[in-house]
């Protein structure tokens, strides 16, 4: 995608979790509340732009303690005012995959609904909703300060089971939410489910 047809969505403003820390800070809260987090030192550089298929993205500060996505929870998310044909948004869940409705919002203030499906972070389960591979990395905990993955209904390290190395790898997803005919927009409603992080947003324009 040329980069006069996009415009990256500045969503620092909007940010309410830090999903992102050093290998060996013990105290973050991460992704989930309990600690889980993505290995800082395996990622880009705090502002970076960066292009993954051909769409360009900043990637938020991963300094400790501050803020670097957003956990899914209804937020109004303003865009320029403008026709757009597609939305890429960088993100994964902390916990399952999910897919749920956001809002389109037309300058106007009338919404229309479309879904937005994001795959658990694990990178072993696949991507369940169409997405691309952006990015991996390392997740780790602080109960056993080695990277994993939680696996759905296994006790992770630190609970009497060891995982394997083919499981240490996760990952933060491009999905692309492509309309079907060209919308004006001026913003988005995010759905409310906290397990969905959103790191980054670009929006395709029409022209």
């Amino acid at each position: 995608m040329p980069p006069d047809h996009s415009v990256i969505v500045d969503l620092a403003p909007h940010y309410n979790n830090a999903g992102i820390a050093s290998c060996c800070d013990p105290t973050a809260e991460g992704l989930d509340g309990m600690g889980t987090i993505f290995c800082a030192e395996s990622l880009p550089a705090s502002g970076i732009t960066i292009a993954y298929n051909g769409t360009q993205f900043v990637f938020p500060d991963k300094s400790d303690g501050v803020p670097d996505n957003i956990s899914c929870e209804g937020q109004d998310i303003p865009l320029p005012v403008g026709h757009y044909r597609a939305l890429h948004v960088l993100g994964m869940c902390d916990w399952r995959a999910f897919e749920e409705f956001i809002q389109l919002k037309a300058p106007d203030g009338t919404c229309t609904e479309t879904s937005l499906g994001l795959s658990d972070a694990s990178h072993y389960q696949g991507l369940k909703y169409g997405e691309r591979e952006a990015l991996t990395c390392p997740l780790i905990t602080p109960d056993s300060l080695i990277p994993h993955v939680f696996l759905f209904g296994i006790s992770p390290p630190g609970a009497g089971y060891e995982m394997t190395e083919t499981h240490l790898e996760a990952g933060i997803w491009h999905q692309v939410i492509s309309l079907e005919t060209p919308r004006l927009l001026a913003g988005l409603v995010l759905p409310d489910n906290p397990s969905m992080h959103l790191f980054a947003l670009t929006v395709e324009t029409s022209g």
